[in-house]
């Protein structure tokens, strides 16, 4: 595929510092002046903005500001999803997940997707929001032995919701394995991602993310890549009508390449790569450490999805 503008030309290099050792140093010096009682009259927003203006640690929350995120809408279900907030003594609670759920559900609505498939469901975020929104959903995530992320808050999904969830491998999904969840011969509109292939996508120098991953070498996660995911896409064409991962930019780790393999699979969809717009390319960001963004990677039947996509994202190819 085409490689994004913004794509970095080095990613296996360091992450660049944010600033200098010097400014570092002082940072530091500061933060063990400053009495603990003054540092307990400080937001913690506050001091999070500080130790990243010296250099002490990057700030954390990649929110961005947008009309969407000041709607009534949006600050009922921000407020509806605080179980998903994970309170730190020191830090503050990350905006930016909300925001990027909310971002998704809203182009799912818009699209008229009436049921999603979160390939990846992590804490169940995303989830949340699309059922809030009112389109039935389901997903997939490693076996608990494989992964620690995947712990959905109780009482965050509704029972339907918590019916839908598989715990396996998606690489080692059929299409036996879900289509009793919606019941015989149902399909499922959009089956998705958000930062679930990059586990295995060398796109940050320290590779891949996920334990069960790490223990492989680079070639066999080359082969999952190149073989096990066009693959796992293949069993689950007749399913899902359409599909879209929230993935690596083109040039990071050769993602692009990886999903040119899936459409290579996929002759009846139309694929098409999109980069999300300003400021939206900020919010969908892996890392505030690394300049890598997330592009989506669309596997489409219905165009009205790409054209619900287009006001928060920009095609590529």
């Amino acid at each position: 595929g085409e490689q994004c503008r913004a794509a970095p030309r080095a990613l296996h290099r360091p992450a660049r510092r944010l600033v200098s050792h010097p400014r570092r140093a002082i940072g530091l010096l500061l933060r063990r002046a400053v009495p603990p009682a003054l540092k307990a009259q400080v937001g913690k927003r506050f001091k999070a903005r500080v130790r990243a203006l010296l250099g002490i640690e990057p700030w954390p929350d990649l929110a961005v500001r947008h009309p969407l995120f000041r709607t009534r809408e949006y600050r009922m279900l921000r407020s509806a999803a605080r179980e998903f907030d994970i309170e730190k003594p020191s830090k503050p609670v990350l905006e930016r997940g909300h925001q990027a759920s909310y971002v998704v559900a809203k182009w799912f609505v818009e699209g008229g997707v009436r049921s999603a498939f979160h390939v990846g469901f992590a804490n169940g975020r995303y989830l949340f929001y699309l059922q809030k929104l009112g389109i039935p959903c389901g997903g997939v995530d490693l076996p608990t032995e494989d992964t620690r992320w995947a712990d959905i808050p109780p009482g965050a999904l509704d029972d339907a919701t918590m019916r839908r969830l598989v715990r396996r491998d998606f690489l080692a999904l059929t299409e036996a394995d879900v289509r009793p969840l919606w019941g015989p011969g149902a399909t499922v509109d959009v089956l998705f991602s958000e930062a679930t292939v990059e586990t295995m996508l060398p796109w940050r120098s320290q590779g891949a993310s996920v334990p069960r991953y790490l223990a492989l070498s680079a070639d066999e996660r080359r082969a999952l890549l190149e073989h096990g995911l066009p693959d796992a896409l293949a069993r689950m064409k007749d399913w899902a009508r359409n599909m879209a991962f929230i993935e690596p930019e083109p040039a990071a780790g050769d993602s692009g390449a990886v999903f040119a393999a899936c459409a290579a699979r996929l002759a009846d969809f139309q694929y098409s790569i999109w980069a999300f717009r300003p400021p939206l390319d900020q919010l969908f960001r892996l890392s505030p450490r690394y300049p890598t963004r997330q592009t989506v990677y669309a596997f489409t039947r219905d165009t009205g999805l790409l054209g619900a996509l287009a006001p928060y994202a920009e095609r590529m190819r």
